[in-house]
């Protein structure tokens, strides 16, 4: 076949050329992202009750939902929060299950759940945790918030909405515009109007009917009865009663009618204003934010223009900035990497034309990538780009092009006659070397089998990064087989290279020759060494302390504050919330601050008014003050000027995709979660502060809070049914007229053209602000009297729930903070062991750790049963192909001996052992066995044609040093780039670089000395020998 091939060279070319066109072409269309989307797929049920505590949210709704949920094939039991008027249950589900199924599954449960009346949930926007992709503020000097709001919610959802690639867009702060009917109670009384009546009249005053048609002049007359309320006018002139005698009894004369503002679930506040109009622009879940905001931007201009004069969109946050700048940082590692590569091709091959033949293969590799990647509709990101060592990739056609020219410039100077003895020493050549290079590839792609069966957030991070690197590796043999000797053939049809002697490799060779004379000499002090490397490595790697994932860099900062007592009001919040974004305004590297406070009104973000969140964005580290040297020391400082100022809110520090990712995850607002379960909220309370209060002392610890589930001041209206009973009065109607008194009652919509808003009725202020006025509310008979409502129920202070959580069907709080200045495990493990010392846990309540921890945890230990079984499965493979175990163990031993180098680089840069540097140990265990296949397989070459086993080691290692070494160095050089960057976009890769740049030089130094070494050893079957003969014959005898 490669005979063919190298006949055929110009189909080779042409089929190079379109890999080339189309790769790009695909490069052009390719889905890209920042950070992929690590959550599993969720499903949100959102019930919205207007007025009911958190008690009645859970009792009436919550449990009833979750009861049916628990049914759900293929979910984990829901987790929910309840709190005042909103229940959201989060359902999730294996990977596998489709969006689409998910949904329709949770739709058909909840249809059946048991609910009270007029009570409907509704899914929330079938969007991911990351789906956020833009955020925009309405501006107007001219317009207040509510006229802004109401073009947010009227007009601007329904355009963005029908952006492709946009599946909702949900306003935040802003009043909401209503019609407020507020009662006089004492002149209902005086009047002898009910609740009732007003709720009747003025619903029943608000329609439209048809009246069919009618035959006139020869055509149809559509008969339309139009009775709709328009005006403040049209509610106050809603009848409620006729008198026999005197004018009827209208709406105008027992309230008071206005446009206001419908209770307010939260506030958005900007830099110096403290209430602004937000929209957050979802992505559909699957599409790919680059494009979605792509259609956004085509977009913009014409949502632009629809808006009235003087009213404009602002941009606050755009997903492909982050896009961008990662993508910067990809661009300018994979370019560094590349250009050194090639350097050193020509430095170490001393030939331009094959170092650039040997280079070709990193185009056509990204090309059948790309090609790869979007035939299979695979989205790229950083961490699967940036984390390719094109030096690995590129490996297979040096090995190729030095064989080559090795055994072209032994055949010496030729005439024309000759070309077809350069076009067999060509195939002779590759075809020698064609076995060991797939042979060594195939071992790196089974190394990377590991990274195939992790699961949940570690799987969706790596899995791309192994797919990506197998359709390179592909790409890079393919291009090595055949377009490598392809282009050697054309280059050097009439000019045969003669294998130039560079001065590097002249001056590592001399450095080697001796070495390797000492290492055969002295075996047993070179397996001495070799142990040595690996005790280093073990006692190395003891002291590195371990995390799940590095931190991956945003360039922004997302603050939780929680503001203390979890009761406080809207107003209260609003004026905190003005002052932290001060704070954050005296810092020159700030550009914007947002805060937000409580939740959107569809609930899609359920908090009270006490959580408070704050969006920094960042300008560009190079404007920031040279006092701070990274982002923790700004936020140290930030956060010490905070306590100062507002010494009663909690703080917690992150970014905007990973607070997202970490709550959706584990459903806790931080990277570590202690969640506690058991049914007593008093008793979950007693245990989260104990536990709270040991681990804020633990160093590292940072950002340490309790969920505040407790304290909400309430007014318990309790019924006398013995009362209402004599009286003739339902619960029901007692229960509905408070709600409608002192919360207030939507009973109708008012239409504005293609807008609605509601029309509200309830008492006027001054008529429900304390119990005195409640206990005057009257109640109608059925006979007609009026009774007090003090008459029928009993009005006490007393403190209840803020918020209710439940996880696995049992209540629950957690404990969350985040890690700083320490490494995740050590960390957590000095924590639990704290807790289970001094903290007792009653019976029916249970202790489990979550967030990063229980990743982190998790995917260790899948590493620790699948790397040894990967290892056994290479040994099994070496074993099939050198039909030797001892052979096979030799080859094994260059993964332990490449590890003190990687150990070392993490040492020095102070790197935490992570699921990233995990993965850069299994790539480098690959190109480790990959150099001592290469090296073994000459030696049993040469052995083969009857060289002594001595001579043939000595010949081997001198001759193989070089591609190894050559190797060695490119695979190091296409990730330093990566290994040294700090960029956004940087973080996650670079603990995989620098255990992949740190190991593959020390690793192939002592795979050259051991190996070499203890050859005859293991091929003696383990005996020690006393023969002493001098090698020195064996390395003058030797061919370069």
């Amino acid at each position: 076949m490669l005979l063919g091939i190298l006949k055929k060279r110009n189909i080779v070319v042409f089929v190079a050329l379109c890999i080339l066109f189309f790769g790009y072409k695909c490069h052009e269309n390719l889905a890209l992202e920042a950070y992929p989307d690590i959550a599993n797929m969720q499903v949100r049920v959102i019930t919205q009750v207007p007025g009911k505590a958190a008690e009645e949210m859970e009792r009436l709704v919550t449990i009833p939902l979750e009861k049916e949920l628990n049914g759900i094939p293929h979910a984990e039991p829901p987790r929910s929060i309840s709190i005042f008027g909103l229940s959201v249950i989060t359902v999730t589900f294996d990977d596998e299950i489709p969006s689409n199924v998910a949904r329709h599954w949770v739709l058909e449960k909840i249809n059946s759940a048991d609910l009270p009346q007029n009570v409907q949930p509704q899914l929330d926007p079938d969007a991911s945790p990351v789906g956020e992709v833009y955020r925009y503020t309405v501006e107007g000097s001219d317009y207040t918030p509510r006229q802004k709001k109401e073009w947010e919610d009227w007009y601007l959802e329904r355009k963005f909405k029908a952006v492709h690639g946009v599946v909702d867009s949900t306003g935040f702060g802003g009043p909401t515009k209503v019609y407020l009917v507020e009662l006089d109670p004492n002149m209902m009384k005086a009047l002898n109007i009910s609740l009732s009546q007003v709720e009747t009249a003025i619903s029943s005053s608000n329609g439209s009917t048809g009246g069919s048609y009618i035959v006139r002049n020869g055509q149809n007359y559509m008969v339309r009865g139009i009775g709709l309320l328009r005006s403040v006018e049209d509610i106050e002139n809603v009848v409620l009663a006729s008198e026999k005698e005197g004018p009827p009894i209208l709406v105008k004369n027992i309230a008071n009618v206005s446009v206001s503002d419908k209770v307010r679930l939260g506030q958005v506040g900007k830099n110096e204003d403290d209430d602004v109009v937000e929209g957050i622009v979802l992505m559909r879940r699957g599409e790919n934010p680059s494009r979605a905001v792509d259609n956004i931007m085509a977009a913009w201009n014409d949502i632009q223009a629809g808006l009235p004069h003087g009213m404009r969109l602002a941009p606050l946050y755009d997903r492909t900035a982050l896009v961008r700048k990662t993508s910067e940082t990809i661009g300018h590692n994979v370019a560094e990497g590349i250009v050194l590569v090639v350097v050193i091709l020509m430095l170490y091959l001393f030939q331009v034309r094959s170092a650039l033949i040997a280079a070709v293969s990193i185009p056509m590799s990204l090309c059948t990538a790309m090609i790869l990647l979007y035939v299979f509709d695979i989205p790229a990101n950083l961490l699967s780009l940036g984390a390719i060592d094109f030096g690995i990739i590129v490996d297979a056609s040096i090995i190729m092009v030095e064989n080559i020219i090795r055994h072209l410039s032994e055949m010496g100077a030729h005439t024309d006659a000759d070309k077809r003895d350069v076009l067999y020493t060509i195939y002779s050549a590759a075809n020698e070397v064609t076995r060991p290079i797939l042979f060594a590839t195939s071992i790196i792609v089974l190394t990377f089998l590991p990274v195939f069966t992790f699961e949940r957030v570690e799987g969706k991070l790596f899995r791309p990064l192994a797919v990506n690197m197998n359709f390179y590796l592909l790409g890079g043999v393919l291009s090595a087989m055949t377009l490598v000797p392809v282009l050697c053939a054309i280059v050097y049809a009439k000019t045969v290279p003669s294998e130039k002697e560079s001065p590097i490799m002249a001056f590592f060779l001399n450095l080697y020759k001796p070495i390797l004379t000492w290492s055969m000499k002295n075996k047993f002090l070179v397996a001495l060494i070799g142990i040595g490397a690996v005790c280093f490595s073990v006692l190395g790697a003891a002291t590195l302390g371990g995390e799940f994932l590095p931190p991956l860099e945003e360039g922004n900062i997302w603050v939780r504050a929680t503001v203390l007592p979890t009761s406080v009001s809207l107003q209260q919040s609003v004026k905190i919330a003005g002052g932290i974004r001060r704070v954050f305004r005296t810092y020159p590297e700030v550009a914007n601050v947002v805060s937000q406070i409580g939740a959107p009104d569809d609930g899609t973000d359920p908090n009270n008014y006490s959580n408070i969140e704050i969006f920094v964005d960042l300008k560009p580290r190079e404007e920031w003050r040279p006092q701070f040297r990274d982002k923790q020391e700004l936020i140290a400082d930030m956060n010490n000027k905070l306590m100062d100022e507002y010494p009663g809110c909690l703080y917690n520090f992150s970014q905007y995709i990973k607070d997202n990712m970490d709550e959706a995850i584990a459903g806790v607002k931080g990277e570590l979660g202690i969640k506690i379960y058991g049914q007593d909220l008093d008793i979950l309370d007693n245990i989260g502060s104990q536990i709270r209060n040991i681990i804020q002392n633990i160093p590292g610890m940072v950002d340490v809070a309790k969920d505040e589930l407790l304290g909400q001041p309430q007014l318990l209206i309790s019924i006398d049914r013995a009362n209402a009973a004599r009286y003739g009065i339902n619960t029901s109607d007692i229960l509905d007229t408070v709600q409608t008194s002192i919360g207030g009652m939507k009973i109708t919509e008012l239409q504005e053209n293609d807008r609605r808003f509601g029309v509200m009725v309830r008492y006027q202020a001054a008529y429900r602000k304390d119990i005195g006025n409640l206990e005057n509310i009257l109640l109608t008979t059925p006979n007609g009297s009026r009774i007090p409502l003090s008459s029928l129920a009993k009005i006490e202070e007393a403190h209840g729930a803020t918020a209710i959580l439940r996880d696995k069907n049992s209540r629950r709080l957690a404990v969350k903070a985040n890690i700083r200045g320490r490494d995740l495990l050590s960390t957590v493990l000095e924590a639990q062991k704290q807790i289970s010392k001094h903290v007792v846990i009653p019976q029916g309540y249970t202790v489990k750790w979550e967030g990063q921890f229980a990743s982190a945890e998790r995917a260790m230990g899948r590493l620790l049963i699948i790397i040894p079984a990967t290892l056994l499965l290479i040994f099994l493979l070496l074993y099939a192909d050198f039909g030797s175990a001892r052979i096979a163990l030799l080859v094994m031993l260059t993964v332990p001996l490449a590890t003190p180098g990687a150990i070392l680089a993490l040492m020095i840069t102070h790197t935490h052992f992570s699921i990233s540097a995990g993965v850069g140990f299994i790539a480098l265990s690959g190109v480790a066995v990959q150099n001592g296949v290469i090296l073994v397989s000459l030696v049993e070459h040469i052995k083969g044609v009857g060289v002594s086993l001595r001579q043939a080691v000595a010949q081997s290692a001198l001759i193989r040093m070089k591609p190894a070494l050559m190797t060695t160095t490119v695979a190091a050089a296409g990730l330093l780039p990566a290994a040294m960057s700090t960029a956004i976009g940087a973080q996650s890769q670079r603990p995989l670089a620098l255990v992949i740049v740190g190991g593959l030089i020390p690793g192939v130094m002592l795979a050259l000395i051991v190996l070499p070494a203890l050859y005859e050893f293991f091929d003696s079957g383990f005996k020690l020998t006393s023969k002493k003969e001098p090698i020195e014959s064996e390395l003058e005898s030797s061919k370069i």
